[in-house]
Formats: C-alpha cells, sequence, structure tokens
C-alpha cells in the first residue's frame, strides 16, 4: 500500500495509476483518503452476492482464495468451544 499527497498524484498521474494495477494506492487529500480501485480484465470480479465492498481488496480476496485451499487440503482446525475459550484469554 502506498500512500501519497493529492499534490504528488497530480504531478505523477501516470505513475500512480499504474503502480495501482500492482498495488493499493491510496491518496490523501486534506482530511480524507481516496483509494485508487483497478478495474478490467486483470482483477477480478466482486464474488459477493451483497456486492461487499470488502471483497474489492485484491488483497482480501487472495486472503479467501488461500483459506479455501488450505480447506481442501485439510489444513484446518475445529474450532471447539474448549479452544475459543483458551484463544480469548491470551
Amino acid at each position: 500500500m502506498l500512500v501519497v499527497s493529492s499534490r504528488e498524484f497530480r504531478d505523477s498521474q501516470k505513475k500512480y495509476f499504474d503502480l495501482a494495477t500492482k498495488e493499493r494506492v491510496i491518496i490523501k487529500r486534506k482530511n480524507e483518503f481516496l483509494e485508487l480501485v483497478p478495474r478490467g480484465n486483470n482483477i477480478p470480479e466482486n464474488p459477493s452476492p451483497s456486492n461487499d465492498p470488502w471483497f474489492d481488496d485484491p488483497l482480501n480476496l487472495e486472503s479467501v482464495m488461500v483459506g479455501i485451499e488450505q480447506a481442501r487440503k485439510g489444513e484446518t482446525v475445529r474450532l471447539t468451544p474448549e479452544l475459543q475459550k483458551k484463544l480469548f484469554e491470551l
């Protein structure tokens, strides 16, 4: 993730548009933050039936895909009430 000022973005727009296809680019303007969100053939479509914006972040989507692959391989742990209690005690 890269955070740039609005002035820096304005001065080098092409650079940041190109970079946004590879990583998150956040533009800081006064007290707000705006994010460049790439759309196109190389970006997977939001799989959420409710179009939840959480899935628009490629890193979040990648995390879900890794979890699915781990479940397919059987690399999971059953969360029992005892284990849950132990985890919350930490």
